[in-house]
């Protein structure tokens, strides 16, 4: 019977357990094999995983045809004996060239679909775009492209030569190298200046946004719970900055701190926090505190109506007890309230915490990073290096560097700030 149990048990949890594993674990085992690869989808030959040499086929005959039309339409006037001697050459060696690497009926097989392909205006499948070549085939082609570079440039300065150059120049392009670079990435991430940037601007963002959340949620909370009339009124009304979204929430703040027409911008001119309103998102300093500002008002809520939902476990008679010996309101914040509220406090934090030091979308609205990456976070240089410049090699390091960081973040909350919470020990 226990055994069933157990199996049941086990049943129930499956789902859940697979879930975890296609949702969670896959994506972070993939995103960090492609951090070990140099993958750039701006770079025709490094825009995805590759161990092992390829010739880009398509490429390789689109330059081929470029370089054996502009050879037919060199003219033979210009030249003198010894260099249509070189013209010929050239004419010569790229058939040598091109029996380097299609060396097998397979290998001419595809070369000549591809051919086929793209006189016809189609479109070449991946499956036939790369060809896989040994390091040796890739040593001779190699060989015979340096011969033809150096023929070409023992030629007369024309338009048609120049040219010629240039189509033979991109021959050594059609080779798609290994891109397995390791943990170079990592390597190059713990000198980057602009990650420290990032991660300081990160906990600077965290720990003040959340000091202040903890703060002012506590006393909404507070008051929230002490309200009798109109409570669900009260608890609307409080929790509107959160149901609204964050996009939302970051383009009206912009609107308000817009230098011309911003009311907030104004304001603090008025009362000279800023010189002018357009000092607000323009100050490298301003901007920060502008953004904290913006993800405190509509963090707040929150953070609150996790306190209440713990303010609501609290026996009423410890208070009425402490109410019969003399304690006033103080004594029972301090020595009932907070002690008592503290591991609903430690969720609170947990989840503050992480979600803070994640935040991309408010400051991507408001400020872009900017100015001068002085609100920049790790997350913004993420989605900047995945996205503006399409290194995913590296982005995906960031991904994985931003994982380890919340990992880290997740562990002292939980074995240092509350193990006695999380773990259920026994007071």
């Amino acid at each position: 019977m226990d055994r069933k149990e157990k199996l049941f048990g086990y049943l129930f949890l499956l789902p859940a357990v697979l879930i975890f594993i296609f949702v969670a674990v896959i994506p972070l085992v993939q995103v960090f094999v492609y951090s070990l690869f140099d993958i750039q989808l701006n770079n025709p030959t490094k825009s995805e995983v590759s161990l092992s040499y390829k010739i880009d086929v398509e490429n390789y005959a689109n330059t081929v045809f470029t370089a054996s039309s502009i050879l037919d339409s060199v003219s033979s006037q210009s030249l003198d004996s010894k260099q249509k001697k070189i013209v010929d050459r050239i004419k010569s060696l790229l058939p040598e060239l091109e029996k380097s690497i299609f060396n097998t009926n397979e290998k001419i097989s595809q070369l000549n679909k591809v051919n086929d392909l793209l006189n016809n205006f189609q479109p070449v499948d991946i499956k036939l775009k790369y060809l896989s070549v040994s390091r040796k085939e890739i040593n001779q082609y190699n060989e015979y492209v340096q011969k033809l570079i150096a023929l070409a440039n023992s030629l007369p300065n024309t338009q048609e030569t120049n040219d010629l150059k240039q189509a033979l120049l991109a021959l050594d392009l059609v080779i798609v190298k290994p891109n397995f670079v390791g943990l170079q990435n990592y390597s190059y991430y713990l000198k980057d200046s602009r990650l420290l940037s990032a991660i300081k601007n990160t906990l600077l963002f965290t720990v003040v946004t959340v000091f202040f959340e903890l703060v002012f949620g506590l006393m909404l909370a507070v008051v929230m719970h002490k309200v009798t009339s109109l409570k669900n009124v009260f608890k609307s009304i409080v929790l509107m900055p959160w149901a609204i979204p964050t996009v939302i929430s970051a383009l009206m703040w912009k609107f308000m701190y817009d230098g011309q027409v911003g009311i907030m911008s104004k304001f603090f001119a008025d009362i000279g926090l800023i010189k002018s309103p357009a000092d607000l998102l323009s100050s490298t300093t301003n901007a920060m505190i502008a953004a904290m500002t913006a993800d405190i008002w509509k963090t707040t809520p929150y953070i609150a109506i996790l306190l209440v939902a713990g303010l609501q476990t609290i026996p009423e008679s410890l208070y009425e007890a402490a109410k019969v010996d003399g304690a006033n309101a103080v004594y029972q914040f301090f020595r009932i309230t907070l002690p008592m509220l503290k591991p609903t406090i430690l969720v609170a934090l947990l989840f503050r915490t992480l979600d803070a030091f994640r935040v991309f979308d408010l400051i991507y609205v408001l400020t872009g990073g900017g100015p001068a990456n002085s609100t920049e976070t790790v997350s913004i240089y993420t989605y900047k290096t995945l996205f503006n410049q399409l290194d995913f090699g590296r982005g995906s390091t960031l991904a994985v560097l931003i994982f380890i960081m919340v990992t880290i973040i997740s562990f002292i909350y939980i074995k240092i700030l509350g193990a006695e919470v999380f773990s259920h020990q026994k007071r």
